[in-house]
Order: C-alpha cells, then sequence, then structure tokens
C-alpha cells in the first residue's frame, strides 16, 4: 500500500478512552485518550483533542493532539502546530510545524530509530 492511503483500522473518539496495549495494522486514529503502549508497523494520527500516554511504537506518527511517553518510529514524527510531544523520541526524521511544542529528548539514526543510547 503507498504511503497517505492508508486504511484507517481504528478511531477512538473524543469521550473514549483505553487502558492497555493497542496493536493496529495500518492507520489508527486517536481523538480520545490511550494509557499504555501503542504498536505497529504502519501509522498512529494523535488528532486534535487525543491524548496518548505510554510507549509508542510505530512507523510513523502524526501529532495534533498530545503525547507523554516514549516514541520508537521506523520512518518519522511530525508535530503539527496543535501537537504538544513531552517524551524522549528515537526516529530518523523528525518535523515540527511553527505553533508545535517539543519537550524532551530526541535520538535521530538514519534507518534504525530502535537504537537505545550507551552510557
Amino acid at each position: 500500500m503507498k504511503k497517505g492511503q492508508a486504511t484507517l483500522n481504528g478511531f477512538l473518539d473524543q469521550g473514549c478512552s483505553i487502558e492497555g496495549d493497542v496493536v493496529f495494522s495500518d492507520l489508527l486514529r486517536v481523538h480520545g485518550q490511550v494509557n499504555g503502549k501503542v504498536s505497529s508497523e504502519e501509522e498512529l494520527l494523535v488528532g486534535e483533542g487525543g491524548v496518548v500516554e505510554g510507549e509508542i511504537t510505530v512507523g510513523r506518527l502524526v501529532v495534533a493532539g498530545t503525547v507523554r511517553g516514549t516514541i520508537r518510529v521506523r520512518e518519522r514524527v511530525v508535530i503539527h502546530a496543535s501537537g504538544k510531544v513531552f517524551a524522549e523520541i528515537f526516529a530518523p526524521s523528525l518535523v515540527v510545524d511553527e505553533g508545535g511544542i517539543l519537550e524532551g529528548v530526541v535520538h535521530m539514526a538514519r534507518g534504525d530509530s530502535s537504537h537505545e543510547p550507551t552510557t
């Protein structure tokens, strides 16, 4: 499947919340709240008003809401103007639109976003 033509696997609307592990195969849109681990090889979109707290491991992440925790992506993180990210990020590419908020540590490496810093 080509990028930009993802099939929507799930939609969590405002007023809804999930606690626990969430696994999906293509595209998940979150406008409610998720507390836990989110995993996919594809795209997570956190819409305005959406909140994800926990560990995120996905192919691509787009944030227009709020994310707190640890983020590991295979391709890229995009933070829109309304987005707020308070996290440690492991990603080969990061885009922050004007007005977007990012607080945390960013680790960037080409091809492998799963690396951990050495101590």
